[in-house]
């Protein structure tokens, strides 16, 4: 991957942990945004390769997070309860590269990351 940034919109701090450890093994950097606020204030300061959405995030405007991060070229893939069937649906329409189902996303980090950041 070769140092590429990754921009978390995922404030649970649990699986912030590990999607930080698993960026650092990629070699890469991770910063992470806890509002839309932030998220909007250091976007373009952080010019990620990669976006990571939690997409129930409280907070969290998808589809705003969408359509700001596709604009400076960076990619997005987001993450949600199986059960979310629509905010997943709504997530893809909005332009979402790419939606997992939590657990999927969760266990098969490290995969799905080698996939998305190059």
């Amino acid at each position: 991957m070769g140092g590429q940034a990754v921009f978390g919109f995922a404030p649970e701090s649990m699986f912030s942990v590990q999607l930080r450890e698993a960026v650092a093994k990629k070699d890469g950097t991770i910063a992470f945004a806890l509002n839309m606020e932030e998220f909007r204030a250091r976007l373009s300061q952080v010019l990620p390769a990669l976006v990571i959405v939690d997409l129930l995030a409280a907070g969290a405007d998808s589809t705003e997070i969408i359509h700001l991060s596709t604009q400076i070229g960076s990619k997005v893939i987001g993450f949600a309860p199986p059960s979310q069937i629509d905010v997943m649906t709504r997530a893809e329409r909005d332009g979402c590269h790419a939606v997992y189902p939590s657990s999927k996303f969760k266990m098969d980090l490290e995969s799905i990351l080698s996939e998305w950041l190059y």
